[in-house]
């Protein structure tokens, strides 16, 4: 009698093997139920993961394709830069004496009268309707649009413009373009770079020159600047280098010397062939700082009267000083001062010719001009109230001829800044003048007036 098979052990993964029956070979019985189930779910599992695999491969493609797609159209937005602001202002103007006033003699000097443009008739040879001497109304500062374009680390375009033209024979012609250039970039070590660049940009002459409009809380610049260095851009080529980690700053410019500021920036960039050097030097030592500044060109005067032109020798120096701390809980306190002394540096946008420039010699080409010594110097308190408010005030002194007694123009400024946000401010500006400018072996003329100016600024970033 045969021998039964042993069943397969309970939970076994094998299949039974064939047995052999009466010398009859029988065919193995079926494996259990456990062992299908398991192939099967070996099965499907390998087909999901191929799935799996699949969509995986397929997601990472599209993403692949869609970044590209997204740098073809968008990447190039990480190389460009947006900044700017915007100042439009309330300007009130009044006077303390007639002679400070632009009304002619006997008029009331806070009247409203008619006057002749005379600037832009001589400069056009045209007549256009008479104007009024008001002084009070609304306009536009400043409005400014800077981008900057760096298509690799080493390179940069700067493009500034301003709807404001500037540098033309009267308000209305001109120039809008500010800061404009091509920079190259030099990288010697990890905290020494040099920005070299060609176009047209601010003059490396003093802090106050080369600090941004958005940043002053005075609408204005002190009466030196507005005098010697109008429109703080000139056009030339400059290399700023800055090394220990930004703490030192050298910047060397070699420029037309005609600031944008004058009136025929627009029309001849440069009145004679010589060129101008500046440059500057500051080191930052944390709660302050200390700097000094030089100028050395060429100025020149042209007489329509003889139709001749004289050149000579101008310069200046300046030296500067900071505080920047927190001295109250309340905010930050900022100390600002300069001193400036220059020879032949005023540009006559404010003064006449005759106060101003240095004296023609009566022998245009082969004499030697009458040279003038300015002096200017100013200093400004700046006192953060928490992050919502600033109080400021300066006093400014500027003489355009230091030789002569009681020649200068003094102002005493006052002004409170609200800072609604980071971007968004209101500037409450009040200015007292005294200007005693005159022409040599003339009375001091004691000129006193008074500025109000309203200033809504925006910026960005």
């Amino acid at each position: 009698m045969g021998t039964e098979p042993a069943p397969p052990a309970t939970g076994s993964t094998q299949p039974a093997a064939a047995t052999q029956t009466g010398g009859t070979l029988m065919p193995a019985p079926a494996p259990p139920s456990s062992y299908v189930w398991q192939e099967k779910h070996e099965r499907e599992f390998e087909r999901h993961s191929a799935e799996e695999d699949l969509r995986f491969r397929q997601e990472a493609e599209r993403n692949r394709r869609e970044h590209e797609d997204h740098e073809k159209w968008w990447g190039w937005t990480r190389q460009v830069h947006f900044s700017g602001f915007s100042q439009p202002q309330l300007l009130w103007q009044w006077y303390d004496t007639a002679n400070a006033s632009p009304n002619p003699a006997g008029q009331n000097p806070n009247a409203v009268v008619a006057k002749q443009d005379t600037v832009f008739n001589t400069a056009t040879g045209s007549s256009v309707p008479g104007l009024t001497t008001n002084g009070d109304f609304f306009r536009l500062r400043r409005t400014r649009l800077k981008i900057e374009l760096e298509p690799n680390e080493w390179s940069r375009m700067v493009f500034e413009i301003d709807p404001i033209p500037a540098g033309g024979p009267d308000n209305g012609t001109g120039t809008i373009a500010r800061n404009v250039e091509a920079q190259g970039i030099a990288r010697w070590a990890d905290d020494v770079t040099t920005t070299f660049g060609m176009g047209i940009f601010k003059i490396p002459f003093g802090y106050e020159v080369l600090q941004s409009d958005a940043d002053r809380p005075f609408i204005e610049r002190s009466w030196w600047e507005r005098n010697v260095t109008p429109g703080e851009f000139d056009t030339g080529a400059k290399a700023y280098t800055t090394a220990l980690h930004n703490r030192l700053g050298v910047q060397v410019a070699v420029i037309n010397g005609a600031i944008q500021g004058e009136k025929t920036f627009s029309l001849l960039p440069d009145m004679n062939k010589g060129k101008d050097i500046v440059g500057r030097v500051n080191y930052n030592f944390g709660p302050f700082d200390v700097g000094a500044s030089g100028y050395y060109g060429q100025g020149q005067e042209v007489s329509l009267a003889s139709l001749a032109f004289k050149e000579y020798p101008r310069y200046a120096w300046n030296v500067e000083a900071a505080i920047h701390h927190r001295f109250l809980e309340i905010g930050a306190t900022r100390v600002f001062a300069e001193l400036d002394r220059g020879q032949n540096m005023d540009r006559a946008v404010n003064y006449s010719a005759a106060v101003a420039l240095p004296g023609l010699p009566a022998d245009v080409v082969n004499g030697s001009v009458v040279s003038k010594d300015e002096l200017g110097y100013w200093a400004r308190i700046e006192q953060d109230i928490t992050r919502w408010s600033t109080l400021a005030f300066r006093y400014d002194k500027y003489s355009p001829d230091s030789a002569q007694s009681s020649n200068s123009r003094d102002t005493l400024g006052f002004v409170g800044v609200a800072h609604f946000t980071r971007q968004l401010q209101l500037m409450l500006e009040y200015d007292y003048f005294v200007d005693n400018v005159h022409l040599p072996g003339t009375p001091v003329p004691y000129k006193k007036g008074d500025v109000f100016s309203g200033v809504f600024q925006v910026r960005f970033p």
